[in-house]
């Protein structure tokens, strides 16, 4: 029980069982203990233990809270938010429905994550530059709405497995991309600012990827690094984007009954990661001199990427 120095931990709180078998999220139980197994109903800590995530063990919510906790520090300017949800989805306890069951559980805690952000970069965002992404992207989640987030009314049915598959390529494919990206810049004469046609295609494939699997960070930069914008002004403009495209996903994943009970819980109780890590980004982004730093994060996401593509061929969970 999660307070075991309390008399009587015996029992699950009344009521709390049959949620958990109706709530998606909590199906499929991996089988370790709970962290509210065995609490006697009544009283505070039986209220409390109703308040934890059912079916999720003290290692599944330590892993998961590492992984907003890196998820909010790349919302600080830490480039370390291309890691997070592959990890997310390897570290999942129910595993059949893991890639849809994070993309879902995320997007609460990146809003929140981008509004703190925003309280931290507001003076450094040049909106002028995040207004042409803008129509193209908020086509691009229109279109990956119909085209797969309507479960009965979606035009493709996209399985767990190819949502895995898919989310691993865009991490190896943005491991990629940043090996090239030096390759790239050098040969730009100066500073770019993209046309009309580009910010259009660039603004549709970021708004698909967000809505699919929270995966436009390598189309975000492929938009902005042509421009040459100082580190505090690409981190703040690339965070008022992402505010704006994550905001505007709310709307088809609440039509399309994405949010669900035992995610929005486990969100709420993820809730004081956020602060943290996006505070601890600002701060080590400004801390760490030196590209190192950066190797080692392309590094973890390349085996983090090719576990996941690897998982999703092999076994399909």
């Amino acid at each position: 029980c999660v307070f075991t120095h309390m008399a009587g931990c015996r029992s699950s709180p009344p009521g709390w069982g049959q949620f958990a078998k109706t709530t998606p999220v909590f199906t499929n139980s991996p089988g370790p203990a709970s962290v509210c197994e065995g609490c006697e109903p009544g009283g505070w800590s039986a209220i409390v233990c109703a308040m934890l995530p059912a079916d999720y063990s003290w290692g599944h919510l330590f892993w998961i809270g590492l992984s907003v906790l890196i998820l909010a520090m790349s919302k600080g300017g830490f480039p370390v938010g291309p890691i997070a949800v592959p990890a997310l989805v390897l570290c999942w306890p129910h595993q059949v429905t893991a890639a849809r069951d994070v993309v879902s559980f995320a997007l609460p805690l990146l809003c929140v994550m981008d509004v703190a952000a925003l309280l931290v970069f507001w003076r450094h965002v040049d909106w002028r530059r995040v207004w042409p992404l803008a129509p193209g992207a908020l086509a691009g989640v229109a279109l990956a709405s119909l085209l797969f987030l309507a479960d009965d009314a979606a035009l493709f049915s996209l399985s767990d497995r190819w949502l895995k598959l898919t989310i691993g390529v865009v991490g190896v494919g943005f491991v990629a991309y940043q090996a090239a990206r030096r390759f790239i810049l050098a040969h730009l004469p100066a500073a770019q600012t993209p046309t009309r046609r580009a910010s259009a295609v660039l603004g549709v494939a970021a708004g698909v990827t967000s809505t699919l699997a929270h995966a436009a960070d390598p189309v975000a930069q492929m938009y902005f690094l042509p421009q040459r914008l100082d580190k505090m002004a690409f981190a703040a403009t690339t965070a008022g984007f992402f505010f704006l495209l994550n905001l505007a996903k709310v709307v088809p994943f609440a039509i399309f009954g994405r949010f669900t009970t035992g995610n929005l819980w486990l969100a709420l109780w993820m809730l004081p990661v956020v602060p943290v890590g996006v505070g601890l980004g600002y701060v080590v982004v400004r801390v760490i001199r030196g590209n190192w730093y950066v190797a080692l994060i392309h590094g973890v996401l390349l085996a983090t990427a090719v576990t996941l593509i690897v998982k999703a061929l092999t076994d399909g969970g």
